[in-house]
Parts: structure tokens; sequence; C-alpha cells
């Protein structure tokens, strides 16, 4: 597994997101504020992409099929490879209606300002290094 958080690679972004066009959206503001992305449809690639590279953030979505967000959440804690990757989620779901929500570093809503998330993102990654 490659660790993309060394010096001199631009930040790597997991995004796991199932609905393709806010993905593609998605990775077009990442890459626009200088992030590098990589990308999986559902939880189950999400820890499949997970074993190729070590990222310096993950952001999922929590409703997705084959395996939602908490349960790659649940995986990835699992693994003390990734104890320093922070992981931020994004649902429309309520927050209290998220089971394992606990297991992430920061939640936002879906639907948040484009400034809130980048903001996050940024202090997330830099926490990180």
């Amino acid at each position: 597994m490659r660790d993309e958080r060394s010096e001199g690679h631009e930040p790597l972004v997991l995004l796991v997101e199932d609905e393709l066009g806010l993905r593609k959206l998605m990775v077009m503001i990442l890459e626009d504020e200088g992030y590098q992305v990589i990308e999986a449809a559902n939880g189950a690639q999400g820890l499949v992409r997970l074993q190729e590279v070590k990222p310096a953030l993950v952001i999922t979505d929590y409703m997705m099929p084959e395996l939602n967000g908490c349960e790659m959440v649940r995986a990835i804690r699992r693994n003390p490879a990734f104890d320093d990757v922070p992981i931020l989620m994004m649902s429309a779901a309520l927050p209290q209606q998220i089971q394992g929500r606990e297991l992430v570093d920061q939640f936002l809503p879906k639907g948040t300002g484009l400034q809130a998330l980048v903001d996050t993102i940024r202090k997330m990654i830099n926490v990180g290094k």
C-alpha cells in the first residue's frame, strides 16, 4: 500500500459516494482545491481502494448499497494501519439516525455550503499531518 501523505504529493482523498452526479461534483471541487481523488461507489469498493493507497482523508456517504458508510468505517477502524487517517461522513440522514457516527472524526449534512465543506477538509487533512 502506498502512503500518499508524504511531502511532495498533493494530498490524496478517498471519496466514497454512490450517487454518481454528486461524486463527480465532489471530485471536481476537491481537484480544484489541489487534492488528488480516488473514487469508490460503495463501502466495499472503498475498502478495496484502501488496500492500494493510504489517503490523507476518507470522505464517505452513509447510505450506500453493498456496504454502508458505518460498516466501512468500522472495518477501517479495526485496521491499525489507518489509525491516523481522519474520516469525514456526509449524509442526508439526521445525525441521530446514524449508528456508528461516533467512529468518524467529523460529520457534515449533505447540502453543507461549499466553503464550510472545503474548510472542514483542509482542517482535517492538516491535523493529520
